[in-house]
């Protein structure tokens, strides 16, 4: 039964083209690079554990010997164990270290994450772009083709002479060239998101573009994957001053007895270090710049972000205008191109205005295909901008 559900989504994957939705989800979930770094959370959370592990108790073992007189020995022994503590405030700070080293590494992910759909989304933007290129190359080569046609029977009737047969003829050859490129830069695409997918035997793709053509944008709350990162960051500088807070981080606790041939003695004691030559004011002081740092830095990132997000959203608005101004150029070129075709072919048009015309018609819908990839990527710099990857 699994096997009849494997062909039959083959098959349905073969005949009508996997979505982008499909091919995303199909993407993320197999991405070994995307896998990597997930593991990278794990290594963090290791490295943690290894920072918060108390520290082993050391056993100290001494065995002695008396001599009171010539041929009379006695011995005695020492045993004492010690344990090394960390101050309050110190411990603390730690904990607050782990937390913040989580929070940035989880930001990073993240930001690989959301960078790397940006990325598919871009590369599939392209690969749909070019191919639909190449299927508006094969009709303008149709179209070519017909004029051509259209030229040599009028050279052949004598009504036209050979340089404007050649001259058609030339331009269909051009397209027919275009074709071949188009079609390679096709291949290297397809290939490129099958790669990144993680898929070893060829699927056919959807060839529509992920966003459509409209100047409506939303706005979101949503951080940035860097302002993620900068407010980790924070977090982490002010886990460093808590650390430092006190003169001193550790201090031992040791407890032993000493047994002599006369006396028995039980020891009980703390080393604390002094602290004369370092209290730990440089890396407070370091802590603190950094942290204030960071904070100018993700203040001005945020006013960056907003005046590109503003960018972003009025150069959505202003190619969606030219976009539907294309599709209304494209209407009437089309009409008179074809006005001037059948002019022509009845010999009572003029070779040069009906080339010019279908020129300018091909220019017109590349036009529209570019502004359409355009708008594309925009919106796919808006939502990268506005963390609505981040989920």
């Amino acid at each position: 039964m699994t096997k009849i559900i494997m062909l039959f989504f083959t098959f349905s994957l073969t005949l009508f083209g996997m979505s982008y939705a499909k091919f995303k989800e199909h993407t993320l979930k197999h991405s070994k690079i995307l896998q990597s770094q997930q593991l990278s959370l794990q290594v963090t959370q290791q490295e943690n554990n290894i920072l918060l592990r108390t520290a082993n108790p050391t056993l100290n073992l001494e065995a002695s010997r008396f001599d009171e007189d010539i041929g009379n020995n006695s011995f005695g022994y020492t045993v004492s164990a010690s344990q090394t503590i960390r101050t309050g405030s110190y411990m603390n700070g730690i904990q607050n270290k782990t937390h913040a080293s989580t929070l940035l590494r989880k930001a990073f992910v993240r930001q690989g994450k959301v960078g790397y759909i940006k990325a598919l989304e871009g590369l599939y933007t392209d690969y749909v772009y070019q191919n639909k290129m190449l299927s508006l190359l094969q009709q303008e080569y149709k179209l070519s083709n017909k004029v051509t046609n259209m030229v040599k029977e009028r050279f052949k009737n004598g009504s036209d002479n050979k340089v404007s047969y050649l001259q058609a003829k030339t331009e269909t050859l051009a397209l027919k060239t275009q074709m071949y490129t188009v079609k390679q830069q096709v291949s290297t695409l397809y290939y490129q998101l099958l790669t990144i997918a993680g898929f070893r035997k060829n699927v056919s793709l959807d060839k529509r573009f992920i966003y459509s053509v409209s100047p409506k944008t939303k706005n979101s709350s949503k951080l940035s994957p860097q302002q993620q990162i900068l407010q980790a960051k924070e977090k982490l500088y002010q886990s460093d001053l808590s650390m430092n807070q006190s003169s001193f981080q550790n201090y031992d606790v040791y407890a032993g007895m000493e047994k002599e041939p006369d006396q028995s003695i039980l020891r009980l004691g703390v080393n604390i270090p002094l602290s004369i030559h370092n209290d730990r004011s440089e890396e407070r002081m370091l802590a603190k710049l950094q942290g204030q740092q960071t904070k100018l830095d993700n203040e001005q990132l945020s006013l960056n972000l907003h005046s590109q997000k503003q960018m972003l959203k009025a150069s959505i608005r202003e190619l969606s205008a030219q976009y539907n101004a294309l599709k209304t150029l494209q209407k009437e070129q089309q009409e008179l191109t074809s006005l001037l075709q059948e002019g022509y072919k009845i010999a009572k048009g003029s070779l040069f205005e009906m080339m010019s015309a279908k020129n300018k018609l091909i220019q017109t819908r590349k036009a529209l295909l570019q502004t359409q990839k355009m708008i594309n990527h925009q919106k796919i710099a808006l939502r990268f901008l506005q963390g609505d990857y981040n989920d």
